[in-house]
Order: structure tokens, then sequence, then C-alpha cells
């Protein structure tokens, strides 16, 4: 009977270590599929990142395109101005009837060359305002992808150190990541 309870204790802690390492085992899977996860999280994240900055930078550049013709545009309207004004001493000096149309085509031309130059500016304000929000996009994204990387590093470091807390905290990270990049996403 001695025997007999010696063997069944010796099987019951053998049981006992083999449940502890399949419980083991079980976390390692969990937090090897966890950094596979925060890996996948961390590549879309630094994808979005770069088109986000990448539209920042072409919207920038397009409103410096049409900056460039607003500026023309308004030295076209300050020549024609000038025009303007040589016609008019003109006629002050000496009345004709064709400076009088000069004058009133001046003008007309003035009024159609004005509105072509605000709204020039009204699209350079557009492309400047949209580039500033792609690359404040661009710097959450990049916040976000940081959160996941360090949840990844300390995923690993978890692993190694056979610590669940750390674990935790990894997965904290990589979420509150997540949760940056949904909110950025959305805006």
């Amino acid at each position: 009977m001695t025997e007999k309870s010696i063997e069944e204790k010796a099987n019951e802690i053998i049981n006992e270590r083999l449940e502890e390492d399949r419980k083991k085992e079980k976390w390692l899977f969990h937090v090897s599929f966890s950094i596979i996860l925060m890996a996948v999280l961390g590549t879309i994240v630094t994808a979005d990142s770069e088109n986000s900055v990448t539209e920042a930078i072409i919207l920038r550049n397009e409103a410096v395109l049409y900056q460039d013709k607003a500026t023309d545009m308004w030295n076209f309207f300050q020549a024609k101005s000038m025009r303007e004004t040589g016609y008019r001493i003109a006629n002050i000096l000496n009345p004709r009837p064709e400076f009088e149309q000069e004058l009133k085509r001046y003008q007309k031309e003035k009024i159609e060359i004005e509105q072509k130059a605000k709204r020039l500016d009204e699209i350079v304000e557009e492309r400047v305002k949209a580039s500033e929000r792609y690359y404040r996009k661009h710097h959450i994204f990049r916040m976000s992808g940081i959160l996941v990387q360090v949840g990844i590093a300390l995923s690993s470091v978890s692993a190694l150190m056979k610590k669940k807390v750390v674990w935790y905290l990894a997965i904290s990270l990589a979420t509150g990541g997540l949760v940056v990049f949904i909110t950025a996403f959305l805006r």
C-alpha cells in the first residue's frame, strides 16, 4: 500500500508538471500569435502613415503650382490695371471715344482676371489645408505605429522572461496603438 501511494504521488506530481508545461506552451502560443497580429497591424499603420505623408506632399506641391498660377494671374491683373490707368490718363488729357472703349474693355477684363485669380487663391488655400490634415494624420499614425512596435518588443521580452504581466502591458500598448490608428483613420 505504501508503494502504491508513492507511485500515485509520483504520477500526480508528473501530471501536475505536464499540465504546467501545457499551460506555458499554450500561453507562449498566445504570445506568438499576438506578436503576429501586432506585426500585421504595424505594417498597416506604417503603410497608411506613408500614404498620408505622400498625399500631404502631393497636395503641398499642387498648392505651390496653383500659387504660381495665381501669382501670374494677379500680375496679369496688375498689367491690365496699368494699361487701364494709361488710357484713363490719355482720356483725361485728350478725350477720345476709342479711349473710353479701351477703358471699358480693361475694366471688364480685370473683373474676369480677378475672379480667376481669387478662385486660384481659394484652390491654394484648400490644398494647403488638406495637406496639413494629411500631415497631422501622418504624425498620429506614426505615434500609433510606435505603440504597436513597443508592444511587439515587450511581447517578445515577456516570452523570454515568461512574465505574463509584461505581455499584458504589451497588449495594452498595442491596443492603444490600434485605437489611435482607428481614431486618426476615421478623421
